[in-house]
């Protein structure tokens, strides 16, 4: 068990965070820390003594306070990826009149999120859950960031997930990964069919960063009987160009091995 008291504090925050019904009690906090009751409480107590968190006063149970909110909003309006996306990806949707979502790769957990979304006007769409870690090795909301990380890097990501399915139709041999990897490169953007969500067509190009790194992607999620494959390049035309004005904007470069 760490014995860093900030680590500790963090977890908690973090737990409350993705608590689904967004209430948690002393002992549900102490048992999924692996701590006492006694100093789950201190480190809600805590919390709540900064306005992180405040108690309900019908439950007794735990909830996020105000001044997290602030913060976090604060902090969500600074992040220079999605200041620049956004504006980009609305003129995308208002092309495509598909939706849009942002992905952002984090390499220490060698995993993204979505982080920001922008809606199409059609009916019919998928509600894809924003700030949720998801594995890069399936869709191609993943993939369009997996094939321009390195090669260590895409081995280590093998490795730990031994390309576990999320649907009958993810690429789960690594020979067939690492070819549909090369083709993303050749291509510049990902097209996937079912790979993360049954019945969708997914379509993403990378962004990079000012190091060249890939820092993310832009996707395109659409329902597979409204995909159009005679428009698809067309489509994928909108989307790198999309995701490079993203990459300029952030003051990314791309280097001459990504855009052979």
């Amino acid at each position: 068990m760490d014995r860093n008291p900030i680590t500790k504090v963090l977890r908690a925050l973090s737990r409350l965070i993705q608590e689904p019904s967004g209430l948690i009690g002393v002992r549900e906090m102490a048992a999924g820390m692996g701590v006492s009751p006694s100093s789950a409480h201190r480190l809600l107590t805590a919390l709540a003594d900064e306005g992180f968190v405040r108690q309900d006063a019908a439950s007794s149970k735990y909830l996020l306070g105000v001044e997290f909110y602030r913060l976090a909003n604060i902090a969500a309006a600074k992040a220079p990826i999605r200041q620049a996306a956004l504006k980009h990806m609305q003129r995308l949707v208002d092309a495509c009149n598909e939706t849009a979502l942002l992905g952002i790769y984090d390499d220490l957990k060698q995993e993204m999120i979505f982080a920001a979304r922008v809606e199409s006007k059609h009916s019919l769409r998928y509600a894809v859950d924003l700030n949720q870690w998801i594995p890069v090795y399936a869709g191609a909301s993943g993939l369009a960031i997996m094939a321009f990380l390195s090669d260590s890097e895409i081995e280590s990501i093998i490795a730990r997930t031994r390309l576990m399915p999320l649907t009958d139709l993810s690429i789960t041999e690594p020979y067939r990964l690492q070819m549909e990897l090369q083709k993303i490169r050749a291509r510049g953007a990902a097209v996937s069919r079912g790979h993360r969500v049954q019945g969708a067509v997914g379509l993403a190009a990378p962004i990079f960063g000012p190091s060249g790194k890939v820092v993310g992607d832009v996707c395109l999620t659409i329902p597979e009987q409204r995909f159009d494959a005679m428009a698809e390049d067309h489509i994928l035309d909108l989307l790198r160009a999309c995701a490079l004005s993203i990459t300029e904007e952030i003051g990314g470069r791309i280097t001459d091995k990504q855009a052979a």
